[in-house]
């Protein structure tokens, strides 16, 4: 009888429209309890953006010239945050690209605004961005590999309809109760 050989974990693999969830201790203190949508990952590396960090500021407040429009921006990342980028749930919008079921990123900016002036779209429809998050090639395959990040696929209502404060633990629970014991983890477990 031959030795039996372990079965290897299989990590899944980063892909667009994967929804990054950051592991309660993250090491890295920019994606802390961060949940990032992935809008492109390939050779040459991942981009995505976090969802549930929004600031005080409105879109009309953060554009010159852009018509009155209740809609937070969201801190997206570290990078590039003096450009505003877009996720929405608005198909008609001419250049988007559906990165998950529902969920498009980017469109052309020219008839966005026509929409919003015409008030064609819900502040619910759509999520504004500043700045970005990105990783080298293979980066983001080897924290996965180092459980900085748990992925599941990104859904209409955790990335724009859900409430931003508790999207992270919400989408824990719904992965199942090993993760959803991880939104009970006190952020600085030193306190407890």
């Amino acid at each position: 009888m031959g030795k039996k050989k372990k079965a290897k974990a299989v990590l899944p693999k980063p892909k667009v429209g994967a929804l990054l969830i950051s592991e309660p201790f993250n090491p890295e203190p920019v994606f802390k309890r961060s949940v990032v949508v992935l809008s492109q990952h390939g050779r040459k590396g991942s981009i995505g953006f976090i969802i549930n960090k929004p600031t005080p500021l409105k879109i009309h407040e953060a554009l010159e010239d852009f018509p009155e429009f209740d809609a937070p921006v969201y801190w997206g990342g570290p990078l590039r945050l003096d450009s505003i980028y877009y996720l929405h749930s608005i198909p008609s919008l001419e250049g988007s690209h559906e990165i998950a079921d529902g969920v498009y990123w980017g469109g052309n900016f020219k008839q966005l605004r026509l929409m919003i002036e015409a008030d064609e779209i819900s502040p619910e429809q759509i999520k504004f961005i500043a700045g970005y998050s990105s990783w080298s090639p293979k980066q983001l395959e080897e924290e996965l590999k180092q459980e900085n990040w748990w992925m599941t696929t990104a859904d209409l209502y955790s990335t724009l309809i859900e409430e931003p404060t508790i999207v992270w633990g919400k989408v824990l629970t719904r992965m199942g109760h090993v993760y959803g014991i991880m939104n009970d983890f006190p952020e600085d477990p030193g306190l407890n």
